[in-house]
């Protein structure tokens, strides 16, 4: 079996289990970063309405007005289309491009 092109729904459930917790405009931001791709109004579009689907559907549960995680559910399907190395790697990733600016903004030297 071939395996197909990964759906704006995938996409926004890895990113949101590499991010968690995180808002909806934090995925839209990270998307395009962490999966590559242009940033476009179709997708912020689309992403939109993946993030109400998913809501009504009880895979996002709400920390904060405004900030989600996943339920179990929704971790186990972003699972299966992510190797837990790469998420761990991406994460790391993310932390040192994080470190860097803010150690650019806090003034500190190296």
């Amino acid at each position: 079996m071939a395996e197909s092109k990964p759906s704006l729904v995938t996409d926004y459930l890895v990113v949101m289990r590499l991010i968690q917790p995180a808002r909806i405009q934090d995925v839209k931001r990270m998307l395009p970063k962490i999966l590559g791709g242009n940033e476009d109004e179709t997708v912020d579009e689309g992403l939109d309405r993946v993030h109400a689907k998913l809501r009504r559907d009880g895979r996002l549960v709400s920390v904060r007005r405004g900030t989600y995680i996943l339920d179990a559910d929704g971790m186990r399907i972003a699972g299966r289309h992510i190797k837990e190395r790469n998420l761990d790697n991406a994460r790391l990733f993310l932390m040192k491009e994080q470190r860097k600016k803010y150690r650019k903004r806090a003034g500190w030297l190296g």
